[in-house]
């Protein structure tokens, strides 16, 4: 595969990919350690080290790396809504939801990301790709606590108040679940 045929998000998955394999089999022979790094540690060994601790999560369209000058926006939780597939919990079917929230039954559905508006009120933002979302669930599932970058107007279809529930939460809000005050929008 050469470098041509990659985009630049999916070359940047294919080299940590190949940077992770690396990490996972120097853990494996036992002298990787992200703590102190040995005198006895060659240059190699190093350089692995030093990989592993700059290794942070796994790339997705909208994490950042691209685009350094766009605001991370931190979220309390996330909703990916699809026709045949709906959040464990959610009782109403997918029609229904998007019905409630006034978007179309797209087929391929939407990302809902809850987050706070500049006074501190609960609100939900729907966004047109899914995609960044799922990258996002990806790291939040492994614990590895990353944001998206703001989205730009385009992506955003609605804004409302009050957040889509239920919703897996942000690492930091899995943290301190009495800082998230989930409403039911109606």
């Amino acid at each position: 595969m050469s470098r041509t045929e990659l985009s630049d998000i999916e070359y940047l998955r294919h080299i940590e990919h190949l940077a992770r394999e690396i990490v996972n089999t120097a853990d494996n022979e036992g002298w990787l350690t992200l703590a102190t790094i040995s005198d006895e540690a060659t240059p190699l060994q190093r350089a692995v080290i030093e990989t592993a601790r700059r290794l942070r999560h796994h790339h997705f369209d909208g994490d950042g790396c691209l685009d350094e000058d766009l605001p991370l926006m931190k979220l309390a939780g996330v909703v990916i809504l699809r026709p045949d597939a709906l959040p464990v919990g959610m009782e109403e079917s997918y029609s229904e939801i998007c019905a409630r929230l006034d978007v179309e039954a797209r087929p391929e559905g939407w990302a809902i990301w809850n987050t706070w508006a500049k006074d501190g009120q609960s609100i939900s933002i729907v966004l047109i790709d899914s995609s960044g979302t799922e990258g996002l669930l990806m790291n939040w599932a492994q614990g590895i606590e990353v944001y998206p970058v703001t989205p730009l107007p385009a992506q955003v279809v609605l804004t409302r108040q009050g957040w889509v529930t239920p919703m897996p939460l942000s690492p930091a809000s899995a943290r301190k679940p009495e800082t998230i005050r989930p409403i039911r929008t109606q």
